[in-house]
């Protein structure tokens, strides 16, 4: 009997010993829970309610994965909001903090009242606000169990170190399932009042860091939106209020069960052939994030 017989008859004793005595082999875990939120829009841009599980079919690299987890309509959501605006310092009651405190308030009002709060007022506008993002991410992947989390950042600037933080931010929040929606709530009338996508791509020399925000919102499964402060940040929150309480939730265990550090394309279609309502299945628009990502276990 050569070494190489003699390894692997060890090997299957050892086995074996394990079996027989209560001991067996480790079980691979299960793939980690993923949670997919999605909008569903109809005819004049209205959301569609009433839908079931069985309306959705959700694919993962072009692979129907089978939803075990679903929740419906004005699910609860837990939201920290980070308030990164030079505009809005404690204890200030001019015209501008005045209008975006009620413009906040009233979010809260118009949504879920089960929803969970937390909320970080920066001193200094959007400088740390990096860190305070990573914060929150971290709380939030730690301490909420519930399947919809997200950070919301509302800032009329953006901070100036840019660059590396914003990559390293983008590396780290990317990993875990809590979206990052930022508001860019400049004034009217300012240089920085630009249109969201000149702002997003950092094409201007002042708001550069802008491209850096609009890649950390797409590698969470979050978005950039733009609303002037003063005169259209509370009828934006009130419509997002909405469409934040139209949601639906897909969940599902990937049966891909590898944890390979790369992206995983998703895509959500619509399977109602008597329709939902007034609401025929081809006028049904599902609107959710395009991939999200695997990383490696520890």
């Amino acid at each position: 009997m050569n070494k190489k017989q003699v390894v692997v008859l060890v090997t299957a004793i050892l086995s074996l010993a394990g079996l027989l005595y209560g001991q067996a082999p480790a079980a691979k875990p299960p793939a980690a829970m993923v949670y997919i939120p999605v909008t569903v829009s109809g005819p004049k841009n209205s959301f569609v309610s009433g839908l079931k599980k069985e309306n959705f079919v959700l694919l993962e690299d072009g692979i129907e994965q089978t939803v075990t987890a679903f929740y419906g309509e004005n699910s609860p959501i837990d939201i920290d909001l980070i308030l990164a605006l030079t505009s809005l310092q404690r204890g200030r009651t001019d015209l501008v903090s005045v209008k975006i405190r009620e413009a906040i308030e009233n979010f809260r009002q118009q949504s879920n009242s089960q929803n969970k709060y937390t909320v970080e007022e920066m001193p200094f506008g959007a400088n740390g606000i990096f860190d305070a993002m990573s914060r929150h991410v971290t709380r939030l992947s730690q301490n909420s169990i519930n399947p919809r989390k997200m950070v919301l950042v509302i800032t009329d600037g953006f901070e100036s170190s840019g660059g590396e933080p914003a990559r390293t931010l983008q590396e780290y929040a990317k990993k875990y399932d809590v979206a990052i929606n930022i508001i860019f709530a400049a004034h009217a009338g300012t240089e920085t009042s630009d249109d969201i996508l000149t702002v997003a791509r950092g094409e201007k020399i002042y708001l550069g860091g802008g491209a850096g925000y609009d890649d950390l919102t797409k590698y969470t499964g979050g978005r950039l939106f733009q609303a002037e402060a003063d005169t259209q940040l509370r009828p934006f929150l009130e419509t997002y209020a909405k469409e934040l309480k139209s949601q639906y939730v897909l969940g599902f265990r990937s049966t891909n069960d590898a944890r390979d550090d790369k992206w995983r394309k998703i895509e959500v279609k619509m399977k109602a052939p008597q329709g939902v309502g007034d609401v025929k299945e081809k006028d049904m628009k599902p609107k959710t994030r395009e991939r999200y990502f695997v990383a490696k276990t520890k």
